[in-house]
């Protein structure tokens, strides 16, 4: 009978190794939480549009609440650099699962787990801080020690509260911040340099963001604060730049020139996340121009972001006798003075005569 115990112990143990994705109850008629039959360990890293995945290792403990209880181990989950996920909305998640392993189990009964997240400190990663209630109920079969149902219960924030879920699931958010310029240049040989030129710019918060309120930028010393959602008006002349030094990678944003009769044409070139996306002429300087992409804004990514707008001053020819007929009066003027040379010269030999 003893042996018979033991290899339904190893045979339970054996029957563990499998991941907590799928099946592993001894019976496949009775039912778990749910209907679901499953109870997974699975790592959501989600991070804003515009950022490469970080390579990361996440660990996870199993922490038994039962005297006896065999111990758990959750294996670790691992992301590799710039591994591809899901878009949605702005933000990118890559999911992996990991599977859970038990040691023997000695006796029928409950057995209670509380897992998490361990708390590291990678730059940038918000770690998750769920925590779930996993039970494991062994009964006697007649084999042996036999596992008859498992569920997962999720704690709410102030830890007392449970609910009854079909996976354990853990959620971290990478962040990390980004720079954007927006430059002005003027061209044309009668450009004047000093003129500004009036823009407006719109910034919409990163999907990942805590709580945005505002951005500030700057054109040398001088602050440009920028509300979230809101247009905001600034200026540059030639040379000026307007520069965001911590937004947010995954930042939307809009700059307008505002158009002006005044002889400039605007042109605007545009690098979001180190690729060049526009590149657009206005037909006329009263028509102004705008930085928006085929989606109608522009991203601020990890790599590098860059807005520049050029006016081109318009040619005026120099008409009339100063360009078309100068050569001429020069020459004219210069037959003249020599004449009138020639003149006083022979009258003054006629006086001495």
């Amino acid at each position: 009978m003893r042996n018979k115990k033991k290899i339904g112990a190893l045979v339970l143990a054996g029957t563990m190794m499998f991941s907590m994705g799928t099946s592993v109850f001894a019976e496949d008629t009775i039912p778990t939480v749910d209907k679901i039959g499953q109870v997974s360990i699975t790592k959501d890293f989600v991070m804003a549009e515009g950022i490469d995945t970080p390579a990361s290792t996440f660990k996870f403990t199993a922490t038994s609440n039962t005297p006896d209880a065999p111990t758990a181990t959750i294996r670790d989950i691992t992301f590799d650099t710039a591994e591809g996920g899901s878009l949605a909305e702005g933000e990118i998640t890559v999911s992996k699962d990991s599977n859970i392993t038990f040691d023997t189990f000695l006796h029928a009964g409950e057995y209670v787990y509380t897992v998490k997240e361990k708390q590291e400190s990678t730059d940038g990663v918000e770690y998750s801080t769920d925590t779930y209630t996993l039970r494991v109920y062994v009964k006697n079969g007649n084999n042996g020690l036999e596992i008859r149902n498992m569920t997962a219960e999720k704690e709410t924030s102030n830890g007392t509260a449970r609910n009854k879920v079909s996976e354990m699931k853990f959620t971290n958010i990478y962040r990390k911040n980004a720079s954007l310029e927006i430059t002005k240049v003027t061209t044309g040989e009668l450009a004047d340099k000093t003129k500004d030129f009036k823009f407006t710019i719109t910034i919409t918060p990163s999907k990942t963001e805590k709580n945005p309120t505002s951005y500030t930028g700057k054109i040398g010393e001088e602050s440009v604060i920028v509300d979230k959602n809101q247009e905001t008006t600034f200026q540059l002349h030639d040379g000026e730049t307007l520069k965001f030094d911590s937004l947010p990678a995954g930042t939307r944003y809009v700059v307008k020139e505002v158009g002006d009769e005044d002889g400039y044409t605007p042109s605007v070139t545009v690098i979001e996340n180190g690729k060049n996306t526009v590149n657009e002429t206005a037909k006329s300087d009263r028509e102004g121009i705008s930085s928006a992409n085929e989606q109608g804004t522009n991203l601020v990514g990890e790599n590098g972001n860059k807005v520049t707008f050029t006016n081109t001053y318009k040619n005026i020819p120099l008409t009339g006798i100063f360009m078309n007929n100068l050569p001429f009066v020069i020459v004219i003027g210069i037959a003249v003075l020599a004449l009138g040379t020639l003149a006083v010269l022979k009258k003054q030999k006629n006086a001495r005569q």
